[in-house]
């Protein structure tokens, strides 16, 4: 056959599964190791006391213990109840309202950012090939983040082959981070937004020579008024969280910054293979970037300040002035937004293709943003991991039933493939998404939910509201700060599904 009537195989990615590590019965470990207790317990109180005074203690201890095995969603009931209790209390101390500002209590009467992002700092430092970067420091789990403003060929023009190349290439930059050891997450954002028409203007008005003829003056006067604003605009960037590898780093961050400063070029290059340019946000820019999240009213002048080069705002001041949270819904300043997260991933086997409605820009949805934060496995860690959770499988397909079996039998052939992918050296990665979308009025969010489900679906994701934390999940839906929610969990892993 020859190369022009050959058939090209389409490529489609899978293999992600579910990290739960179950034992016989398909209880979790705690939930096993309770129950083994338990009997333990009761038996023993049989034997010495008789099977009245076990039953009295047994059946207790068995209520206590069935809340680990009753699940709501992909929460554990004791997960459901304490985060239900904690969201009451919130409530009743209203810390679910923020007030800042000159005219409120807080220190300075600044505006930083709420919650979890309150004692971040912004810091900036030079990269090796002279350009400014900022950086921002989380000292409660002693992290840095760095954010790369990414400019995305795409795959328009471009041959499959080449497209199937640069997919390869972003596997081999995923994989390349659990090689590093001292990065905690890498986060990639898409958001979209309507165009002002700011930027262009701007960048006619710095071409124009002031001693140029009348005529052409006109011209560009003309092009300027003209300047489009009735489009959407993408924006990409990459968010690089390290952890602080020594006790010094942890309390200088200039000296975390030399580290982050040193490999930055080395990412540049990576994902130059991938078809993506990359240079670093200034913390200007950084701060200017989380101001026109928590304002979008005001977005027009600070994409004029970013285009002419001006000051925007300090860290301090880059957070809401008023911000109220409600189950489902986080008010903002002068915005109004939705969190989603990830529940699963994209079903079957997609394409490369599979998430290109969800990005692109939409009509309804005119503001959105799309978060995929990756948590990197060091290679050690993901050999131990791959190799238990095919033992997890295995244990699921000796003891699952019915339905259940064919699901066992699924995550047992994803487990295996996982396996013996890292054998080959392929890396290992946590995954989740952020979704976001966000609006001026209050009553526009109803009206987009159904087009929001819609991309969703096209994308095969299953997506469900971030309900009662919704400003946690957009404060690490914006990725610029280094909030990963998981570090920051109040719940212990012992009482999780």
């Amino acid at each position: 056959m020859s190369p022009q009537t050959e058939e090209r195989v389409v490529r489609t990615y899978a293999g992600w599964f579910n990290e739960r590590r179950v034992f016989a019965f398909n209880l979790t470990p705690i939930a096993f190791a309770s129950l083994t207790v338990i009997v333990v317990v009761t038996l023993g109180i049989m034997f010495t006391a008789g099977v009245p005074a076990a039953l009295t203690i047994g059946i207790p201890l068995v209520v206590v213990w069935l809340p680990l095995i009753i699940s709501t969603g992909d929460k554990s009931a004791y997960e459901a109840l304490l985060l239900g209790r904690q969201w009451g209390r919130q409530r009743r101390t209203a810390q679910h309202i923020y007030r800042a500002g000159p005219l409120s209590n807080q220190a300075g009467g600044r505006s930083r950012l709420p919650g979890i992002g309150a004692d971040t700092e912004l810091w900036w430092a030079l990269d090796k090939f002279g350009n400014r970067f900022g950086f921002v420091r989380m000292p409660s789990t002693h992290q840095y983040t760095v954010t790369l403003r990414c400019r995305v060929g795409g795959a328009a023009g471009n041959d499959q082959e080449l497209i199937d190349s640069f997919v390869g290439s972003w596997a081999n930059f995923l994989a390349g981070l659990g090689q590093v050891g001292s990065i905690a997450a890498m986060s990639v954002t898409v958001e979209t937004l309507p165009e002002t028409g700011e930027r262009a203007q701007a960048n006619l008005a710095a071409i124009i020579d002031p001693g140029a003829p009348a005529e052409a003056l006109a011209i560009m006067a003309e092009r300027i008024a003209a300047a489009d604003n009735s489009g959407y605009r993408v924006h990409s960037r990459i968010s690089i969280t390290f952890d602080s590898t020594t006790p010094a780093q942890r309390k200088d961050p200039m000296l975390a910054a030399a580290v982050i400063g040193n490999q930055l070029p080395v990412f540049y290059g990576q994902l130059a293979h991938c078809n993506v340019t990359a240079l670093p946000m200034s913390d200007t820019e950084i701060s200017a970037t989380v101001r026109r999240a928590y304002d979008p009213a005001a977005e027009p002048d600070i994409e004029a300040a970013l285009a002419r080069g001006d000051y925007v705002s300090d860290w301090a001041d880059a957070g809401p002035i008023t911000a109220e949270e409600t189950k489902d819904t986080y008010l903002h300043d002068s915005g109004c937004s939705r969190v989603w997260v990830m529940r699963t991933p994209p079903s079957g086997f997609p394409t490369e293709r599979v998430l290109l409605g969800l990005l692109a820009p939409n009509s309804s949805v005119p503001r959105k943003r799309i978060t995929l934060i990756y948590r990197p496995y060091s290679p050690g860690d993901a050999a131990k991991t791959v190799e238990g959770d095919f033992k997890s499988a295995v244990g699921k397909v000796n003891t699952a039933r019915g339905i259940a079996s064919a699901q066992a039998g699924l995550e047992l052939e994803a487990s295996s493939a996982a396996r013996v992918a890292e054998a080959r050296g392929h890396g290992l990665v946590r995954m989740s998404m952020i979704v976001t979308a966000t609006c001026l009025d209050e009553n526009d969010l109803d009206a987009l939910e159904p087009e929001m489900k819609a991309l969703a679906s096209g994308a095969r994701l299953n997506l469900r509201p971030a309900y009662r934390h919704q400003a946690a999940a957009f404060l690490s839906g914006l990725a610029l700060a280094g909030v990963l929610l998981p570090d920051h969990a109040t719940i212990p892993k012992s009482l999780r599904a």
